[in-house]
């Protein structure tokens, strides 16, 4: 029985993009899937920068997600 991952943040909190780009980068992070972990890294990147410009987080919120998917990147 697989046990069920609790992430910090919930893709579904966020608009569009950023719930897909979270999505995936959490299934390629389930899948040991490092090559595509980085890929979504990328898109995490931009996409929460543009959620910081319309007003959707915080500069904070995004430094948090940002380090928060790196560290499980290289978890």
């Amino acid at each position: 029985m697989m046990e069920k991952i609790t992430y910090k943040y919930n893709p579904s909190d966020y608009d569009e993009m950023l719930c897909e780009y979270m999505t995936a980068f959490y299934r390629a992070y389930e899948e040991k899937n490092r090559v595509f972990m980085i890929s979504e890294m990328g898109h995490l990147f931009s996409e929460t920068k543009y959620a910081m410009k319309e007003g959707d987080i915080s500069s904070s919120d995004r430094e948090e997600m940002l380090t928060y998917f790196g560290e499980l990147l290289y978890a």
